[in-house]
């Protein structure tokens, strides 16, 4: 596997590890810090998060389709992570749903923003080595996300669910600066040329 690929799914797993954790106490979050909150709240907040991702993907990866030269889509993934970092950190300030639904609107265009740029280096990867399948990838990070799930749950029951959410600041502030490096670095077509002779330099 190329190096810099291995570094790419590192930071994927820390996304989905990162979020991985706050989800089997998200509810349980909500419904003692928010007030008004329930099982109808909880189930609004994650349901805009996911009309948001459903709404902004295909728009999101067409416009990244149609950018040749990737400088585009690396704006979007500025943006994008700059909304996924901020999640936990606005989870501490939320005082009622309304901040909540708007927080998950945020971070459903922060995932929505970043997946272009992800799958437009794992692509130029499978191009390269067909082996390497995208398949792979996506299981082994659910698989470790799912994993650690459950730490997040012993977490937040021993320290907290503050810490837990300041834990998540850190993990993902480390994935995106990861994840931006790494695209900065092999994304754009204009700044760096790639081949497979070049690639295979790297493995």
């Amino acid at each position: 596997m190329l190096r810099w690929l291995r570094a790419l799914v590192t930071g994927d797993m820390f996304y989905l590890t990162a979020f991985g954790l706050l989800t089997p106490i998200f509810a349980l979050f909500l419904t003692e810090r928010i007030p008004g909150a329930n099982l109808l709240t909880v189930g609004i907040s994650v349901a805009i998060y996911l009309v948001v991702v459903g709404i902004l993907r295909p728009f999101s990866q067409l416009y990244s389709k149609n950018d040749a030269s990737g400088w585009r889509t690396q704006n979007l993934l500025w943006f994008g992570s700059a909304f996924v970092v901020l999640t936990p950190f606005l989870y501490l300030l939320s005082r009622d749903m309304i901040d909540v639904y708007v927080i998950q609107l945020l971070y459903g265009i922060g995932i929505a923003f970043c997946e272009p740029a992800w799958s437009r280096l794992i692509d130029k990867t499978c191009a390269i080595r067909p082996e390497d399948s995208i398949e792979r990838y996506n299981a082994l990070s659910t698989l470790l996300a799912a994993g650690l799930a459950l730490i997040g749950g012993f977490i937040a029951d021993q320290q907290g669910v503050a810490s837990l959410l300041i834990y998540l600041d850190v993990t993902t502030l480390a994935a995106a600066l990861l994840l931006v490096g790494l695209y900065w670095r092999f994304g754009i077509s204009q700044r760096h040329t790639f081949n497979a002779k070049e690639a295979q330099a790297q493995i």
